[in-house]
């Protein structure tokens, strides 16, 4: 009657076989290890390896997964927010799974030392910031310069009025008479001069060097003051700077020795004065070689 007893074991058997079962279960726990002992050795470990994966991260690019956000790639790659945006030209933080992100700053591959050292960056990034504002003070001079003649061979380049027939002699007009008191290519301060500056008596009438168009006639180009230019038909441009007056408007057409400005001292001038360019295709010639 006690034969049920041997077979009493049989439960204890399949405790065994449970038990060889939760031994084969715990058989992934090396990775977490691996990554517990990594995150153990570098706090941002866990980070760096997600780029490595799913974004390209090299050559300065991430490519974006499932559940990235701005923030998040900007903690991976050590680049700011705000520069991220700006390199990519994003209006907001939308990304698209799959897109190619440009990274500006900061290395996929050493996201530690970024983690580190980023209020280092920031620093960085701050201290360039505030030594930008002193180089543009020291060269605003120049640019302002620079900047009235961009706008002139802008003028002569952009204009698409037709000049009327030249009347075929082959010097131009002088547009006023007086002495040189700044030549060609000569410079004041950081100003180098396109053209020519003549000294006459505020007032004189200015005389247009050929028959051409008016494509400018205005005040806008501060350093010149009131300012005409006049296309020719062989495609050159004169320049007629520091006028107290104007006498005639953009897109009238003018012959050579008709009285367009009174001479005087607008602008930058410190003293009455005509200041003459002569510009072929928009680029600025010594005017003593075109003048009779």
């Amino acid at each position: 009657m006690r034969q049920p007893i041997p077979s009493e074991p049989e439960p204890q058997r399949e405790p065994q076989e449970r038990l060889a079962v939760l031994r084969e279960t715990p058989r992934p726990k090396p990775r977490p290890q691996g990554a517990e002992t990594s995150n153990a050795t570098a706090g941002t470990n866990s980070a760096s390896q997600v780029p490595s994966q799913a974004g390209t991260g090299v050559g300065g690019s991430y490519t974006v997964v499932s559940g990235d956000t701005l923030y998040g790639i900007a903690r991976k790659t050590g680049a700011s927010v705000a520069n991220i945006k700006a390199a990519n030209g994003l209006s907001d933080g939308y990304l698209r799974v799959g897109q190619t992100l440009a990274i500006p700053s900061g290395n996929v591959s050493q996201p530690t030392q970024v983690a580190n050292a980023s209020s280092g960056v920031d620093r960085t990034t701050t201290s360039a910031t505030t030594r930008e504002p002193a180089q543009v003070v020291k060269t605003s001079a120049p640019q302002a310069a620079s900047s009235t003649q961009t706008q002139v061979a802008a003028v002569a380049t952009q204009s698409r009025d037709v000049a009327p027939d030249s009347t075929g002699i082959g010097k131009l007009r002088w547009p006023v008479r007086g002495r040189i008191v700044s030549d060609f290519g000569s410079t004041s301060g950081s100003a180098r001069n396109d053209g020519i500056d003549i000294a006459v008596p505020a007032g004189t009438p200015v005389k247009a060097a050929e028959n051409g168009v008016v494509i400018y006639a205005g005040d806008g180009l501060k350093e010149f003051g009131n300012t005409v230019l006049v296309r020719h038909d062989n495609g050159m441009v004169t320049v007629y700077g520091h006028a107290s007056a104007l006498r005639v408007k953009r897109g009238e057409k003018v012959r050579r020795g008709q009285e367009i400005a009174l001479s005087g001292m607008s602008g930058s001038a410190d003293r009455p004065k005509l200041h003459f360019e002569v510009r072929k295709d928009a680029t600025p010639v010594n005017p003593s070689g075109y003048l009779e």
